[in-house]
């Protein structure tokens, strides 16, 4: 591994900018080609988004753990919302059945474009329960991305620090 950067955040919308724009910077520092670095930039910020709009939670703050690979980045963010079955969303303009979403049965659905863009930026992407073991029930959503480098010696590069001990960086709020 390259990097974990692990950050415990406050569930504020200015928070979602800070660690899109960290992930870029560290991305690009690393030379990853830019549209590697869009599409982690763009996961990030929905997953994180996600939280602020879906999974308040009583204690008012997530989880974002980024692991930097040579291969590949990982993005893992954990709420302690209520949870959720990303099975269960309605897809994009999807007509609201009676009682469904607060909305009167036949409203088309407005916005919805999260998951499906996720999964299509996304190489893997899974949602799993999570529950800290005082009865907080949350979400853990796991997004990886494979890298690719703008030069062969950056590439290098990052082979050489993948196979160095791993850095870590702990941040908290």
């Amino acid at each position: 591994m390259i990097l974990r950067l692990s950050l415990d955040l406050p569930e504020d919308e200015e928070y979602v900018r800070t660690t899109r724009l960290l992930s870029r910077a560290l991305l690009e520092d690393l030379r990853v080609v830019p549209g590697d670095v869009d599409d982690v930039e763009v996961i990030v910020n929905e997953l994180c988004a996600n939280v602020l709009r879906h999974a308040r939670s009583a204690r008012a703050r997530y989880e974002v753990l980024l692991e930097y690979h040579r291969e590949k980045v990982v993005v893992t963010v954990r709420d302690g919302g209520g949870g959720f079955s990303p099975d269960a969303v309605p897809p994009p303009g999807a007509l609201a059945t009676a009682g469904g979403g607060g909305r009167p049965a036949g409203d088309v659905r407005v916005g919805g474009f999260g998951l499906p863009l996720l999964r299509e930026l996304s190489d893997r992407l899974e949602f799993t329960p999570v529950d800290d073991g005082t009865g907080t029930a949350g979400t853990a959503a796991r997004a990886e991305k494979g890298l690719h480098y703008r030069t062969p010696a950056a590439e290098a590069r990052a082979e050489h620090m993948d196979q160095t001990e791993a850095g870590e960086v702990d941040v908290t709020g």
